[in-house]
């Protein structure tokens, strides 16, 4: 019984995260916005997806955040008067490292 419990669990989490499906989501950016665009190779489900976007949204400065699991690529529309692209980096990179898919 317990092995089966632990083979269920492993086999759900392989199949959560290589499930990935279509999104069609638009950044919306004003004149004064800029974008930032990041690779994050190894970003592969929705619980990526959440790590990074929510632990951006609350960052001053930042508008909206949009990771692509397809190309695994994070888009940031963000107020260069308010946060400067190297520090938005520096909070992705620290978010990479706390998304489940490794």
């Amino acid at each position: 019984m317990f092995k089966k419990i632990i083979v269920l669990s492993v086999l759900g989490f392989f199949v959560s995260c290589n499930h990935i499906p279509e999104e069609n989501r638009t950044l919306n950016v004003s004149q004064h916005d800029e974008v930032a665009v990041f690779s994050i190779p190894k970003a592969a489900c929705k619980k990526c997806q959440t790590v990074i976007e929510d632990g951006l949204k609350n960052q001053n400065g930042v508008k909206q955040t949009i990771l692509n699991l397809h190309t695994k690529e994070v888009s940031i529309v963000y107020q260069p008067e308010v946060i400067s692209e190297s520090v938005i980096k520096e909070k992705v990179t620290k978010l990479e490292g706390e998304i489940p898919c490794k």
